[in-house]
């Protein structure tokens, strides 16, 4: 589970980064930087994510339900875990960077909150594929 906390994380954070990055400047350069951001923040806070839910106090992680009814809905919260709070960071974060000098600025709500969501629901849709697969 530690592993889809950490994959679901990366993809949020590309895309949320991505996304804000572009919706800000409309610039390709800064798209892809915040890309590049948004997937090593994605790595860092999945990391921490999957040990501080998915962690044993030995050191281990619990294994991951490969079969069954519950399958989909711990694959679900384990995509969640790692995209909701890397979404918000990276997208807020972007936002917050890039549209403080421009005049007139397209609104920071409001394009901090497309690419939250754009991100959440990648990651969780990340690890739902990779629980199916």
């Amino acid at each position: 589970m530690v592993e889809l906390t950490i994959l679901s994380a990366m993809m949020a954070g590309a895309v949320s980064g991505a996304v804000t990055g572009w919706i800000a400047r409309r610039n390709a350069l800064l798209a892809m930087a915040a890309f590049l951001i948004g997937i090593l923040g994605g790595m860092l806070i999945g990391t921490g994510m999957g040990s501080l839910c998915y962690g044993l106090p030995d050191g281990s992680d619990l294994p991951p339900i490969k079969s069954g009814c519950c399958a989909l809905a711990s694959s679900g919260l384990a995509g969640l875990a790692g995209s909701f709070p890397t979404a918000f960071l990276v997208s807020g974060l972007i936002a917050l960077l890039t549209l403080r000098h421009l005049h007139p600025r397209p609104p920071r709500i409001k394009t901090a909150l497309t690419g939250f969501g754009m991100g959440v629901m990648t990651g969780v849709l990340t690890a739902l594929m990779m629980a199916v697969v």
